[in-house]
């Protein structure tokens, strides 16, 4: 008896759904997703033409869609594919609104658009977020960042800058590589490849070098040279794992920080390797006058930031609290203060090599800022 009552609830819900009204059981259209893409012409400098692509997903359930287009600047669009000029520099905020007439659906979506000063002048700074490359001005004004068109990085956490031929240098330790381009991001290449995992890098123009770190030690190679695989071992052994070189010109000193404890020093005309601060465990280390700046773990959520003379004596602390292992730390020298990433929070922080004046120079919700480094003064 029960296995009697059982298929017939079963065949009674069969003939139910299939003679009911398809309205009955209404599914769901597919989603409505509005999104956009756009290209800036003229470098993005003012006045400058920007054509934008509707790449908006309308499903046929969802009925024909209406556009409308808020520009930012006080003027709107219902084309498909609006073509809009921008006279004045600044950043904009576009937005997309899509209404469909099947369910009345309303959604939208928004980018920024960065349109700028062909008059501004200030200190090119730029920095990267380990897949992209991004670019500012240090002057009086709130910094804005734009990304420039580096692509294909894997994972970087070090830059460098070249300001005798205006050349950037990215190390992309995911793919072992050093990749460099023109301060505008174009001609990108690979410069070096087969490396372990670079890290930090520094020019020496004296000898007309690079140095870079890899995972037991220091590298380096002609940096004129475009060949890919041309690079000699300058330091061996090293099994702390280096993260951050910097060198003196005066002294012809190299100096490096390794990753899990030691600071290091070695003439670049050679001669044997000195550790001279061994509980120092941090990612980035830069030389400004005649002291070593470094950051140190002091602890989860509290990375310290030091000096000290170049025998590892005479240590000062700057600031602490930094919410994870440095990977930007520079110094600026027009405006003479320390530029430093705090990724946790987004910032980069400067202060003045005494630890005074610290600030916030720049934060944004989603940057993780490593690699800085700052270009020739522009105007």
């Amino acid at each position: 008896m029960k296995l009697f009552i059982k298929y017939s609830l079963f065949f009674l819900l069969v003939a139910l759904f299939f003679s009911c009204d398809k309205d009955d059981f209404p599914v769901p259209p597919a989603s409505v997703v509005p999104k956009f893409t756009f290209t800036v012409d003229n470098d993005g400098i003012a006045p400058a033409t920007v054509t934008f692509t509707n790449n908006s997903i309308i499903p046929a359930e969802a009925g024909t869609a209406q556009y409308t287009w808020n520009f930012g600047d006080n003027t709107t669009s219902n084309e498909v594919n609006p073509v809009h000029l921008y006279q004045e520099s600044g950043i904009y905020e576009v937005k997309l609104v899509v209404v469909t007439s099947g369910n009345g659906l309303i959604k939208q979506t928004s980018q920024t658009i960065v349109i700028k000063d062909p008059n501004a002048s200030g200190i090119p700074i730029y920095f990267t977020d380990g897949t992209l490359v991004f670019s500012g001005l240090i002057n009086d004004v709130a910094p804005v960042f734009e990304q420039i068109p580096i692509s294909n990085i894997q994972g970087s956490y070090g830059m460098c800058i070249d300001t005798l031929h205006n050349k950037l240098y990215i190390s992309d330790v995911d793919a072992g590589q050093i990749i460099q381009a023109d301060l505008d991001g174009k001609n990108q290449k690979i410069w070096r490849s087969g490396l372990d995992s670079p890290n930090g890098m520094c020019i020496d123009y004296q000898s007309n070098k690079m140095y870079w770190d890899n995972s037991s030690g220091i590298q380096r190679t002609d940096l004129n040279s475009d060949q890919v695989d041309l690079y000699e071992d300058f330091v061996t052994g090293q099994s702390n794992d280096p993260d951050g070189v910097a060198l003196d010109p005066v002294t012809r000193s190299l100096f490096w920080i390794n990753y899990d404890g030691g600071v290091w020093t070695k003439g670049l005309d050679g001669g044997a390797e000195k550790e001279i601060i061994p509980d120092a465990e941090g990612g980035s280390i830069i030389v400004v006058g005649n002291r070593i700046f470094f950051d140190y773990y002091n602890g989860s959520g509290d990375i310290h930031l030091k000096s000290a003379d170049f025998y590892g004596g005479n240590v000062a602390t700057l600031t602490t609290g930094i919410t994870r292992v440095v990977y930007g730390l520079n110094y600026e020298p027009t405006t003479g203060m320390i530029y430093f990433g705090d990724r946790n929070l987004g910032a980069i922080k400067r202060c003045n090599p005494d630890g005074s004046g610290l600030e916030t120079f720049y934060q944004a919700s989603g940057a993780s800022p490593k690699g800085i480094v700052f270009g020739k003064k522009k105007g």
